[in-house]
């Protein structure tokens, strides 16, 4: 009974967070991402050479921006998703730089709702040091897409460490949206809009964001190219 009963401490109050919550939130995220597919009033901020897109709004859910990137792949939506999956024995884990380890805390329930751990490297020449990030995630299909929809929790089972400056990630992920009549190509939206806390600029911060995403396009593209998974 208690194996699958969350305890931590907030405060002076106890949270008891059962499978049914981690699931209303990782479903929360994905009706959430769904939704800011639909949103307007965007404006593009980046534009890499292969065509990656990057546009920001400002976001709702704190005092920074939700970010999102498009580019369009010539690979099935199935193979993309295999390679932009976080999962510790997948193809991320070895092609983007950016993720230097990732963990399953928990499985909720296989193969779709887990608790991932995400750890980045420094950036900005190391004035943003390392981060960590504890998500419920869900993976899903439907006859739009394939999709990774997360949203960070609090986890007692895996505490901060001090080599980790612990960050928080509102609603995000990654669509792969199915296009008519072209089963081999992926139009990939990205979705995000971290706190990576710490005492940092805001501007420092919402600087290096678009170059990551543009970065994470790019090292995706070449890992396809390198295993020859791209149809053209």
């Amino acid at each position: 009974m208690l194996d699958f009963v969350k305890l931590f401490i907030e405060g002076y109050k106890i949270i008891v967070m059962t499978e049914k919550e981690f699931r209303e939130k990782a479903e929360l995220a994905k009706k959430t991402l769904q939704e800011y597919l639909k949103l307007d009033g965007w404006t593009q901020t980046k534009k890499s050479k292969d065509g990656a897109v990057i546009f920001y709004r400002s976001s709702t859910e704190f005092e920074g921006y939700l970010y999102k990137g498009e580019f369009t792949l010539d690979a099935s939506p199935a193979t993309v998703f295999h390679y932009v999956d976080p999962l510790p024995d997948a193809p991320r884990a070895k092609w983007d730089s950016n993720m230097k380890k990732i963990e399953i805390l928990e499985w909720i329930e296989r193969p779709h709702l887990r608790i991932n751990r995400a750890c980045t490297g420094s950036a900005c020449m190391g004035v943003i040091s390392p981060r960590d990030f504890i998500d419920v995630i869900i993976t899903a299909e439907d006859d739009f897409c394939y999709s990774t929809n997360a949203m960070s929790i609090k986890y007692d089972k895996c505490p901060e460490e001090k080599k980790y400056v612990r960050g928080w990630n509102y609603p995000c992920g990654l669509l792969l949206l199915k296009l008519p009549n072209e089963p081999n190509k992926t139009k990939l939206v990205s979705l995000i809009q971290p706190d990576i806390g710490g005492m940092l600029p805001r501007a420092l911060v919402d600087g290096a964001i678009p170059s990551s995403m543009t970065a994470f396009f790019s090292e995706l593209k070449e890992a396809l190219v390198k295993d020859k998974q791209l149809t053209s």
